[in-house]
């Protein structure tokens, strides 16, 4: 005996689809949470007059994307075609059905307001207990891959270098036509004196050239194609060298991102095009989020704190990262702005591992800061002589100066044989002890107890969040080009992934 079966049986009153949803369903929170911000932005993004269809509800829209988001639906299309098969979808949108240009065009009608709309998510957290912004901020950065082709970046070097082949075979081509056709009369008198024209300029002449050849019939419009494809190459390598912008390389689908090495890229660590991405966390919630394009975290490392604070409209008491930020810009930089920097430098773990160097043996990392921290102590003990120092600035404009010294003892010093200043030609060693005496600073800060804690819970906060982000929920690659849609692409999946930590929380506070 099997349960009565009728399929496609009508109901007099048809079951209310809520009942079908658990009432501990993330889905539940997801409107619950979205209920509670205020969504003034996207809704005066709308047109006010009262002609044409209405759109759909912001809030609908915003719930269905999150939710679609917490279960690996990206795709507008997806998401649209999961709408009409899924029942907590169902529940969310009352029975709507955008298609997926709809949600397309949402997504971008929310990208502006993106940030503001993820701070009132922050802001309900904080409101709930879940997290003080005041306290500390856990940040951390990884790649992940841009949308653009990895086959199709464009270097800076080959740009310089051949845009300099093509800058001297357009002034050896249009030195030559104005010699055949001109008899080496350069126009006019106000060009006496020229030495090299502009790609505008060399243009000009050769419209003119090929005005009079064809009036005198002389044959030189071979000469006249090979300045004109060479000017071309020249604007050409012009351009690659102003997307670069002082980086490396740039892809030409999207120049937003950047060219940098990636772990888990899976093509052999070549450089492919990249964002940076930078989460500040807290107790594993994201607090605030940002997509670059520099490789190196130490540059863009104040930027993002500035963000933070302006984000957050207050100043975490302190910042926690790894040794990838450790330098004198960010030491410097946290201690202008009032905050505790419980940031490794590179070699701090080494350091606390390192054995005590036996006596008489010479130790290269010997090299300390004297106590006036004007110059250093040479691993046998002598006082090192300043030669000179050279100003240098970082990529984001601090200034961090190198120190050329040198030691006047190696005559008879036991460590001659070994020492690199003896091995050095000029034997000088350059070193910045900006970033020595920020060092030593750091390690004091770093010793204490209450912010070792600290550094053994960093690998509990923002790493943890990048494996849910990557290896859960399979976000590796972008699906938008331009960094204004990464960061919206991002704001919806981080807002997402504090949701549901926010429901993991209430779950094991049950």
């Amino acid at each position: 005996m099997n349960k009565t079966y009728i399929p496609n049986d009508n109901l007099l009153f048809p079951p209310n689809l809520g009942d079908f949803i658990p009432e501990d369903a993330p889905v539940r929170l997801v409107s619950q949470i979205v209920d509670l911000m205020n969504l003034k932005e996207i809704h005066d993004s709308y047109s006010q007059e009262g002609d044409g269809r209405p759109p759909y509800h912001p809030a609908m829209m915003l719930k269905v994307v999150l939710f679609g988001y917490m279960n690996n639906i990206f795709s507008s299309r997806g998401l649209a075609s999961a709408m009409r098969r899924d029942a907590h979808l169902i529940w969310l949108s009352s029975y709507q059905f955008p298609e997926q240009s709809t949600i397309s065009r949402f997504k971008i009608r929310c990208m502006p307001h993106i940030k503001v709309i993820f701070s009132r998510l922050v802001f309900i957290l904080t409101e709930r207990g879940e997290i003080q912004l005041t306290k500390d901020l856990y940040i951390d950065g990884t790649t992940i891959r841009s949308r653009a082709a990895r086959r199709r970046i464009k270097w800076r070097s080959n740009a310089a270098k051949f845009g300099a082949l093509a800058e001297t075979a357009i002034q050896e081509g249009v030195e030559d036509l104005l010699e055949q056709v001109e008899n080496g009369d350069t126009m006019d008198e106000n060009n006496s004196g020229h030495v090299s024209y502009t790609t505008d300029e060399a243009r000009e002449i050769v419209d003119r050239i090929e005005q009079e050849a064809q009036n005198q019939g002389l044959k030189v419009q071979s000469k006249i194609t090979v300045v004109r494809k060479a000017i071309d190459r020249k604007e050409t390598h012009d351009h690659t060298l102003e997307q670069c912008a002082g980086r490396c390389g740039v892809a030409p689908t999207d120049p937003d991102c950047g060219i940098m090495h990636a772990k888990e890229d899976g093509y052999g660590g070549d450089a492919t095009p990249n964002f940076n991405v930078q989460i500040a966390t807290q107790n594993q919630y994201v607090t605030n989020y940002g997509a670059f394009d520099q490789p190196s975290d130490k540059s863009i490392a104040m930027d993002f704190i500035d963000t933070c604070i302006e984000e957050n409209s207050v100043k975490p008491s302190s910042v926690v990262e790894d040794a990838g930020y450790g330098c004198e810009e960010v030491y410097v930089g946290l201690k202008k702005r009032g905050i505790s920097a419980i940031v490794k430098y590179p070699n701090y773990d080494a350091e606390s591992r390192r054995r005590p160097v036996k006596e008489g043996t010479y130790d290269k990392f010997g090299f300390k800061l004297s106590e006036d921290e004007s110059t250093l102590i040479c691993p046998a003990g002598h006082r090192m002589r300043v030669i000179r120092t050279e100003e240098e600035y970082t990529r984001s404009g601090f200034r961090s100066d190198s120190t050329v010294m040198t030691c006047d003892h190696c005559p008879g010093c036991p460590f001659k044989e070994k020492c690199q200043v003896a091995k050095n030609k000029r034997r000088e060693i350059r070193r910045k002890l900006g970033n020595i005496r920020e060092e030593r600073r750091a390690k004091a800060r770093l010793d204490l107890p209450a912010n070792q804690e600290k550094l053994k819970r960093r690998s509990l906060e923002p790493e943890p969040v990048f494996g849910q982000l990557k290896h859960n929920h399979g976000y590796t690659r972008f699906r938008h080009f331009g960094k204004s849609k990464v960061e919206m692409d991002l704001g919806f999946v981080f807002m997402a992934l504090n949701i549901l930590k926010l429901y993991r929380n209430i779950e094991k506070s049950a």
